[in-house]
């Protein structure tokens, strides 16, 4: 009598099934490493999150209220013409400016003093292309708003990431240009 014959695959270990194995253990291992990077122990905090919350209460109290005042008035991408909108516009450079003025002296000392030093300074950076674009919409309704740049970003990307990284989302930059 004959043993029967079987196709049943065969399980052995050739190099390329190995190799395929490894492969997957290793880019698995990477990605366990890359998340215990990102939101485990190993995550390290934004290097402009300031050490005492204190000043980002404070500013997020003024930014929020000086976006109430700037929401009051008419919608600068509603006025009917470019000069009306350069009005709108300079209203609310105006009460950004007030804005900018009463956070400045809440900055706390030290390193993070600078830090927020320069964050007022980009927001001063960004009012002055604010009012460069109203001031180029009185001769040209076609004008654009150009950001001033900083390290190859707009000035924009280090106010909102300072706000949001402090957590002051009323003190990013504002949309209604």
């Amino acid at each position: 009598m004959t043993a029967p014959v079987t196709d049943a695959p065969s399980r052995t270990w050739r190099p390329g099934r190995v190799l395929v194995v490894v492969a997957v253990v290793v880019m698995v291992g990477i990605w366990a490493y890359v998340l215990y990077l990102a939101f485990g122990p190993g995550r390290q905090p934004p290097p402009d999150r300031l050490a005492d919350p204190t000043f980002a209460t404070q500013a997020q109290a003024r930014c929020e209220t000086a976006h109430r005042d700037v929401a009051a008035l008419p919608r600068a991408v509603e006025a009917e013409t470019a000069a009306e909108r350069a009005d709108i516009l300079e209203q609310a450079n105006a009460r950004f400016a007030v804005m900018i003025d009463e956070i400045e002296p809440l900055a706390p000392s030290g390193e993070d003093g600078e830090v927020v030093a320069a964050w007022v300074a980009d927001w001063r950076t960004y009012l002055d292309d604010r009012a460069a674009y109203a001031e180029a919409l009185r001769t040209d309704p076609e004008a654009r708003l150009f950001v001033t740049a900083r390290d190859r970003e707009q000035v924009t990307e280090y106010i909102d990431a300072f706000a949001a990284d402090n957590h002051m989302a009323a003190c990013a930059t504002p949309i209604d240009a």
